[in-house]
């Protein structure tokens, strides 16, 4: 059976695809109290005083508009790879590869969202993309979800580097080219290790892309589930 999604919220009826991962982050930190929040909103006021850009996306979901109050700067909102690496020549979301992808993702509440139509010449079978290709979209979509999930977390102007250490994807439904797809995530659990020696902090994020209906419902082509581990520098491509 199909699994019909709507709105920026989603979730795929049945277990979870990737539950055995998930067992590595059973705990998802509660959500950070008053205190916590207007410790983090100056933290953000810090930062601007001492000449950091932030929120070069334009936002107003990011954590120094929501926390702190600070407005962005412009008033059109930025894709997070082109406020953040427009240098990067990473297939999938690089905005300078010459012939890449060009994913081009924006800020949801605890996620992100992009939308993507994708030229027949990526397709396996004739209407049909290739499955490796729309897997690279969810591993890019889901990468830069973790890394600005812990950037929102710890205060930091740039998205810390992430790589992907599994995913897990199921499809669902064939894709069609030359049509407009939805890439959405929402981030499932964060675990960032305090003692020296036990690792970085992991992310796991579900993804999904996703045809718009004509009624204004989804339906689920590919679905996914990542974990991604931060590395420790920012990300600088």
């Amino acid at each position: 059976a199909l699994s019909v999604i709507s709105g920026s919220s989603w979730a795929v009826a049945g277990l979870p695809i990737c539950q055995a991962l998930g067992q590595l982050l059973q705990q998802q930190p509660a959500s950070r109290s008053y205190g916590d929040k207007a410790k983090q909103g100056n933290q953000w006021h810090w930062m601007v005083s001492q000449g950091h850009k932030i929120n070069p996306c334009n936002s107003m979901l990011h954590p120094a508009v929501k926390e702190a109050g600070i407005m962005p700067e412009g008033s059109e909102e930025v894709p997070v790879q082109i406020a953040y690496t427009p240098k990067s020549h990473c297939f999938g979301c690089g905005p300078s590869h010459p012939d890449g992808l060009h994913l081009q993702s924006k800020r949801i509440e605890n996620g992100l969202e992009a939308h993507i139509t994708l030229p027949a010449k990526y397709c396996a079978f004739p209407g049909i993309l290739n499955g490796g290709v729309l897997s690279t979209l969810l591993d890019c979509h889901g990468n830069w979800t973790a890394a600005i999930s812990l950037m929102d977390r710890s205060c930091l102007p740039k998205p810390p580097l992430t790589l992907t250490a599994s995913m897990l994807v199921s499809y669902k439904e064939p894709s069609p080219p030359d049509t407009e797809l939805v890439v959405r995530s929402q981030v499932v659990a964060v675990r960032e290790n305090q003692n020296p020696g036990l690792g970085k902090a992991a992310v796991e994020v579900d993804v999904a892309i996703l045809l718009p209906q004509m009624d204004g419902s989804e339906k689920l082509l590919v679905q996914g589930t990542g974990i991604f581990k931060r590395l420790g520098a920012l990300r600088a491509l």
